[in-house]
C-alpha cells in the first residue's frame, strides 16, 4: 500500500485541494490514485474507510478485526488497480464490488486455513490412536477427557466438535485466538503424550 505523506510544505494546502477534487473531480483524483500519487490515495482512503467498513460489516457480519482486514485488502486492491472512473457513482459500484470480492476472498482463505487445521489435528489424533482397537481408543479418550480441566475440555469440544474458529475459542476462553492455538497444540501435546505412557 503506497505510504501517506501528510507533511512537509504545502502538505495540508495540496490536502484540501485534493478533497475539493474527490467532489468534483472524481475522475482526476482516481487517475491521480492509478499513477501512485500517496496524497491521492490518502485522500481517497479517508474519504471511503468508513463506508468500507461499513460494507465489510454487512456483507460477513464479522467482528471488527476481520472487517478491517477486509478493509486493508479493499484498499491494497485500489492502491494496485484503480481503473479511470467517469464519476462518483462508478467509483462507488467498483468500490462496493472491490469490498465484496476482498470480503469473499478472506472468507475462502479463512476456510481453507480451517480445513488444514481440523486435517493437521486429525493427523495427530490418528497418530496417537494409531495400532489401537477402538474399543482402547475409546477408553482412553474418556480417561484424559476427565483428567483436563473444564476451560480445556471447553475449548476442545468448541474448535474441534463446533468447528469454531480460534478467535471464537479464545473469546470464550477470555485470551486471544493465537494464545487459544498455543494452548489447544500445547493439550494435544500431552494429550499425546499420555497415550504413549
Amino acid at each position: 500500500m503506497p505510504a501517506r505523506s501528510g507533511s512537509g510544505p504545502g502538505a495540508e494546502e495540496d490536502r484540501a485541494a485534493l478533497s475539493g477534487l474527490l467532489v468534483v473531480e472524481t475522475a482526476a483524483l482516481c487517475a491521480r490514485v492509478g499513477r501512485g500519487d500517496r496524497e491521492a490515495f490518502g485522500v481517497l482512503y479517508e474519504a471511503w474507510f468508513e463506508r468500507c467498513y461499513a460494507m465489510a460489516r454487512g456483507f460477513t457480519r464479522r467482528d471488527e478485526s476481520f472487517c478491517l482486514d477486509v478493509v486493508q485488502e479493499t484498499m491494497l486492491r485500489v492502491a494496485r488497480r484503480i481503473p479511470a472512473m467517469r464519476g462518483e457513482a462508478e467509483l462507488a459500484r467498483w468500490m462496493v464490488r472491490a469490498v465484496h470480492s476482498s470480503a469473499v476472498d478472506l472468507l475462502r482463505r479463512e476456510a481453507r486455513a480451517r480445513k488444514r487445521e481440523r486435517a493437521a489435528a486429525a493427523r495427530e489424533v490418528d497418530a496417537v490412536c494409531e495400532g489401537a482397537s477402538g474399543a482402547a481408543a475409546g477408553e482412553w479418550l474418556e480417561r484424559v477427557l476427565r483428567d483436563v480441566d473444564e476451560q480445556e475440555r471447553a475449548m476442545l469440544q468448541l474448535r474441534y466438535g463446533r468447528d469454531a474458529t480460534l478467535e471464537e475459542v479464545g473469546r470464550s476462553a477470555g485470551v486471544s485466538g493465537d494464545a487459544a492455538h498455543g494452548r489447544l497444540r500445547r493439550l494435544i501435546r500431552r494429550l499425546r503424550g499420555s497415550w504413549v505412557a
